[in-house]
């Protein structure tokens, strides 16, 4: 998740900011940080970086959707202490394979919707 850097109005350089009402982005990462924080032969819990939790909605319905998942569930915890996590438990397959496949199916979808935006945004005239 970018972080976003605004200037306080108190400072010389804050004030001329405040007039211009612009934000910098800082410290955008480009990867995000997986931690598996269990694994069995027929389950596995992942945590990932508070502020992207919003992956997991969609993550946890299309592996719902897979005929080799037993249960496939999300935590957020508690917002100041835990982190975001997705358990998964498969019968007939390892989690790995599964999870690893419903992410690049993911990607494509998602990749596929940028680039068809990216065509018809060329299209459109200002």
């Amino acid at each position: 998740m970018p972080h976003i850097a605004v200037l306080a109005a108190g400072s010389a350089a804050g004030a001329r900011a405040a007039t211009v009402k612009k934000a910098t982005f800082v410290d955008a990462p480009t990867r995000m940080e997986i931690h598996v924080a269990e694994k069995e032969h027929d389950s596995l819990r992942i945590e990932l970086p508070k502020g992207e939790e919003t992956l997991l909605i969609p993550l946890v319905e299309a592996l719902q959707a897979e005929e080799k998942v037993v249960e496939a569930r999300y935590n957020l915890g508690h917002p100041f202490l835990d982190k975001p996590s997705l358990f998964l438990r498969t019968k007939g397959e390892k989690p790995q394979a599964v999870l690893k496949r419903v992410l690049k199916d993911l990607a494509d979808v998602y990749g596929d919707a940028l680039q068809d935006f990216d065509k018809k945004a060329d299209k459109i005239k200002s």
